[in-house]
């Protein structure tokens, strides 16, 4: 019950929203529980981000997905990092369902790379050599029917595109300091 609870504190709406973001990915109960919050911190924009997170994991929208992990702050890049797997694993599936012919259809792994927000070709050929899709040169994946598995967990990832770019040269503890600075700000001209 959250009805003793004063929302006007400042930085408390960034720091309810960071905490749901982990939370809510993929989780109905999550889900549910924040939309028992009240109309004025489910409308804060961190909050929204994370319920637009959430929906894109949800309906297994890659590229809505990615994209919008992509313009998250750090930490909350962090909290949302053990989802990118099943993610890119989700991605690839519906790829494989969509472009496999007996003859097979290829794609390039440029392509992936930026729609799944991998960290270059290397990972885009290790993501489908896991996955049994067999490659064509350097830089092209071939769908055949029957050849993608899933075995296991999905492939690790470094994130760097997703999390490590997001440091820019700084340490953790300045980063932390930074995203605390700003929260609750919409200032133009702050710094990222």
């Amino acid at each position: 019950d959250y009805t003793g609870v004063s929302w006007e504190r400042p930085g408390l709406h960034d720091q309810a929203s960071s905490f749901w973001l982990p939370a809510l990915t993929g989780s109905v109960e999550a889900l549910h529980e924040v939309l028992q919050l009240p109309a004025a911190l489910r409308a804060c924009p961190p909050l929204r981000k994370a319920l637009a997170v959430d929906a894109a994991f949800r309906e297994g929208n890659a590229a809505r997905l990615f994209r919008l992990l992509q313009t998250l702050p750090y930490l909350p890049s962090c909290a949302v990092q053990c989802h990118v797997g099943h993610a890119r694993r989700e991605a690839l599936a519906r790829f494989a369902r969509a472009f496999s012919t007996p003859k097979g259809q290829t794609l390039p792994l440029g392509f992936m790379v930026n729609l799944l927000a991998l960290d270059g070709l290397r990972e885009a050929r290790d993501l489908c050599q896991a996955h049994g899709l067999p490659l064509d040169g350097e830089e092209r994946v071939v769908f055949l029917r029957g050849r993608y598995v899933e075995e296991g967990l999905p492939p690790a990832s470094t994130c760097k595109v997703l999390v490590e770019s997001k440091l820019r040269g700084r340490t953790l503890e300045e980063v932390v300091m930074a995203e605390e600075e700003d929260e609750g700000a919409d200032r133009p001209g702050s710094p990222a």
